[in-house]
């Protein structure tokens, strides 16, 4: 049976602890027994006594963390790499820098969407409000009164009882697809083919595809600073941050290209993984023998400007929400005032 993953927020922790372990000659399953014996958490426990049986039989870290089906590929992968290599304290120390950038990037992403999205359902709620309830009231009082309503507040207000009489069936759609998101949610295997599915249609494209990119290169640089070659690096990379058709087809030419005799830096260049800058950077790097780094300060740079973009984006989408709802409750109260102004007028 499939254990439960292990959190995102936990990966780059226990990534550190291993680090640590190694760094001070501490046996990996000793300090297993360790870390178990400290772990209150039982989620957490459940597989970190699975990891500790099994090295206890002689299984190598990589085979363990595979075992236990709650650990991301990459990472049992780059830590099989490395116990070939001898790198097991690099890698790991790099995995735990990986994963924590990850992290911090995962919840930027969020906080940004988040924000204008909670903006947009409550101008919309305000909205909705004012012409389904607001406007019938003035509406009865004016009719009352043997006045009536501007064009745009009565076509607003007629609008309004058609929301109102199908308000029924828009609820229980609302109600179907909040249950729908909820379970998908809650289901790891529906939640992994969701992301699947946006990561293919929308992973390759504007900030998500920059986003992408910048993991690729962050999984390339620490790839070839544990060993590896260049063909196996792009392949795991690839693996990394895939899943989008047009990172796909750029990573797949990108190997390809090495595969076939070519330079790291050539291949990385005309796979458009890179603008035209970066390129002319990466072969320098490759020949003065500071690819990795290179690799490295290209993630951090991609990360940076797809977040800033990110924000550029939201920065442009809160105001316009502000300005749209405001513009429509505007229009809403002078169709309201200006019969009430000339009613007084008259009566004054």
């Amino acid at each position: 049976m499939k254990k439960a993953r292990v959190s995102p927020q936990f990966l780059p922790v226990f990534c550190r602890e291993l680090h640590q372990l190694v760094r001070a000659g501490i046996p990996i399953r000793e300090g297993l027994g360790m870390l178990r014996e400290d772990e209150t958490d039982q989620s957490q426990r459940v597989w970190l006594d699975a990891l500790y049986k099994d090295m206890e039989e002689g299984m190598p870290l990589s085979d363990a963390l595979r075992q236990t089906e709650a650990f991301p590929s990459y990472m049992t992968d780059m830590v099989s790499m490395a116990e070939e290599t001898g790198r097991l304290e690099d890698v790991l120390l790099s995995l735990s820098r990986h994963y924590d950038r990850q992290l911090r990037m995962s919840a930027d992403i969020r906080g940004a969407i988040m924000v204008p999205m909670t903006l947009l359902v409550v101008m919309v709620a305000v909205v909705i409000l004012l012409i389904t309830q607001v406007l019938p009231v003035f509406d009865r009082v004016f009719a009352q009164l043997g006045v009536r309503m501007g064009g745009v507040a009565t076509g607003m207000m007629n609008a309004g009882t058609v929301l109102a009489r199908a308000g029924t069936g828009i609820g229980a759609a609302v109600v179907i697809i909040a249950v729908i998101g909820v379970v998908i949610a809650a289901v790891p295997s529906l939640r992994e083919k969701f992301a699947g599915w946006f990561n293919r249609s929308f992973g390759g494209r504007g900030v998500l595809g920059q986003i992408a990119v910048a993991r690729f290169a962050s999984a390339m640089a620490m790839a070839v600073n544990s060993g590896l070659t260049m063909d196996d690096s792009v392949a795991l990379a690839g693996k990394l941050c895939g899943g989008a058709k047009e990172i796909d087809e750029k990573t797949t030419k990108c190997k390809k290209d090495i595969e076939s005799g070519g330079s790291a830096a050539d291949a990385l260049a005309s796979s458009g993984l890179f603008a035209g800058r970066d390129c002319r950077l990466l072969k320098l790097a490759e020949q003065t023998g500071s690819l990795p780094d290179t690799l490295e300060d290209l993630a951090v740079r991609q990360e940076e400007a797809g977040l800033r973009r990110l924000d550029q984006m939201v920065g442009a989408i809160e105001p316009a929400i502000v300005v749209i709802t405001s513009a429509l409750a505007g229009v809403i109260l002078v169709s309201v005032m200006l019969p009430l102004m000339s009613l007084l007028s008259t009566i004054g």
